[in-house]
């Protein structure tokens, strides 16, 4: 097979994964290549995908919406054409606090950046906090956690992140170091697990021996990497929904969200009559 062919077949199989599940970043796209076996996990086939990604939306195969850059993002300053419009937006923005009748407290932790468009559109109707670490969250931001948390009795932490040494270590830090602060919450990895790489077949890569971590890692799991990318998106958002779910009432959220109607349509009348008053 030629290599122009192979880019074709790259890019036929890319545009069915995408019609059925966008936006999706480059690294996802990736990965589910990889697991349909139209390319080998390499980083030269993933610079491959990634120019062949380029030029499906420069010629209009794949839209440009559907490839998203969720480490890129504009700041925009918020403005409206009138006063009815603002008045539109304040009606959306309305939130009553789910938290107060609610038994416990949860937030979710994600490892990676790049995903926090996937979550927050999961999150948002459920008034659930994330927290973008990065990578090892700095000491401010486990204070200011600790802060919220307060000593922790009831509160959890939903963490998601990579199969892998650095990924799985996370979860001991981070309850290393809220401890520190006396603020002992659950934490709990809810993907990528052990689990996961069998169930789902997610495509492996080799830890990284420059990790510190990786001797006691590669003894336990044996050397196989799994990023939280590579897990399928809509598996992915179906587990994020599942956990939320599972650690709220669910019939006091229901309760909230009816009264959250109301008053939102309660605004709005004080709104227009404001305005319409002058």
């Amino acid at each position: 097979m030629g290599k122009h062919t192979k880019t074709l077949r790259l890019i036929e199989v890319t545009s069915d994964i995408l019609v059925a599940h966008h936006p999706m970043t480059v690294r996802q796209v990736y990965y589910q290549l990889v697991s349909r076996q139209v390319i080998e996990n390499s980083r030269g086939q993933y610079q491959a995908v990634s120019n062949a990604l380029v030029d499906a939306r420069k010629d209009g195969t794949i839209p440009w919406k559907w490839i998203g850059d969720r480490l890129r993002r504009p700041r925009h300053v918020s403005m409206w054409r009138d006063l009815a419009g603002f008045g539109e937006t304040v009606k959306r923005a309305y939130r009553r606090d789910v938290w107060a009748d609610q038994p416990g407290y949860f937030e979710i932790w994600l490892e990676k950046d790049a995903l926090s468009g996937i979550f927050e559109d999961v999150l948002k109707p459920y008034g659930v906090t994330l927290n973008v670490g990065r990578g090892y969250d700095g000491w401010s931001s486990i204070h200011a956690a600790a802060n919220r948390f307060g000593d922790g009795s009831d509160a959890t932490i939903l963490y998601f992140g990579d199969f892998d040494p650095s990924g799985e270590d996370m979860v001991r830090s981070l309850e290393e170091r809220l401890n520190y602060f006396d603020c002992h919450p659950e934490i709990t990895k809810c993907a990528v697990t052990p689990a996961d790489v069998t169930r789902y077949d997610l495509p492996p890569d080799f830890t990284k021996r420059t990790d510190t971590r990786s001797a006691a890692f590669v003894a336990q799991y044996g050397d196989v990497a799994v990023e939280l990318d590579a897990l399928p998106l809509d598996v992915l958002r179906a587990r994020i929904r599942e956990e939320v779910r599972a650690h709220m009432d669910m019939s006091a959220l229901e309760k909230t969200w009816k009264t959250e109607e109301g008053e939102r349509e309660q605004l709005l009348r004080l709104l227009s009559g404001t305005v319409g008053g002058g």
